[in-house]
């Protein structure tokens, strides 16, 4: 089983990471994030890709079962057509899990 778990540059997606690996291990996770050389400290592969673009989710995803889509930051409707830039090519995962990111204006 490979998790796949995006936005590991930012506070969020990393703290996902760091809860996940001691349970599934650290080889059973690969982060993405538009910049691979931001990652730091997690001990994982990690994959470029960024949500505007579908052909770098296409290699990023290459087996992955499991998709962890951490919520972009862009306006509304950027972000909606992102997202669908990700599941579209994300035909060979099995599950994918959608977290937003929560602003004061969640709570």
């Amino acid at each position: 089983m490979i998790i796949a778990v995006t936005a590991v540059t930012g506070h969020l997606g990393a703290e996902i990471v760091n809860a996940t690996a001691p349970l599934v291990g650290h080889e059973h996770i690969i982060g993405i994030a538009r910049n691979p050389a931001k990652v730091k400290d997690l001990d994982i592969e990690v994959r470029k890709a960024d949500y505007n673009s579908r052909s770098e989710f296409e290699h990023a995803l290459v087996g992955v079962n499991t998709l962890l889509l951490v919520s972009g930051m862009d306006a509304p409707d950027k972000r909606i057509e992102q997202h669908r830039n990700v599941i579209a090519v994300a035909a060979g995962v099995k599950k994918i899990v959608y977290r937003t990111r929560c602003r004061r204006a969640c709570r």
